[in-house]
């Protein structure tokens, strides 16, 4: 499991866009002080570099919080539905129609199209089309109890044990 989709994961997350906020809106308070000051002169050296570090790099560095909380928080939605539609992947024996994930997880249909096909391309689920034209998705790895019963050792197929 992914470290960001735990609680702690989320929580640090959520600090971390909180920090973004109150770092950039003080970039940018300081940076609007900054321009409307008449003393603030920003052709002398020591205002010009008061001006970036107390102003430029805290927005910029607030921003980038703000980006990186935004990405993390995608990252984990994105894992979170990988999960669901494995779990209901496994519910059905490892085949999967979009209309089945889409009655068991709150995605459209066209939705649960474009997750099994990001299935597809990772190479974690191949496509099969009934007699009817339905697509089936058939998960990797997901299989019945009853063949994992049945299944042999490697041993015993490479030297024929």
């Amino acid at each position: 499991m992914n470290p960001k989709t735990t609680s702690r994961g989320l929580v640090a997350e959520v600090i971390q866009y909180v920090a973004g906020v109150i770092i950039l809106v003080f970039g940018v308070i300081m940076i609007a002080g900054a321009m409307a000051s008449e003393k603030t002169k920003l052709t002398e050296t020591s205002d010009l570099v008061l001006f970036l570090l107390l102003g430029v790099l805290p927005a910029l560095f607030g921003g980038w919080l703000l980006f990186a909380a935004r990405k993390n928080t995608r990252l984990r939605r994105l894992d979170a539905m990988e999960n669901l539609v494995l779990q209901i992947a496994a519910r059905y024996g490892g085949k999967l129609t979009a209309t089945e994930l889409a009655m068991n997880s709150k995605l459209s249909i066209t939705q649960a199209n474009e997750v099994l096909e990001s299935f597809t391309k990772q190479n974690v689920a191949y496509l099969k089309i009934t007699n009817n034209g339905t697509y089936v998705y058939q998960f990797e790895g997901i299989i019945s109890q009853q063949d994992k019963d049945q299944a042999e050792s490697l041993k015993s197929l490479i030297y024929k044990e």
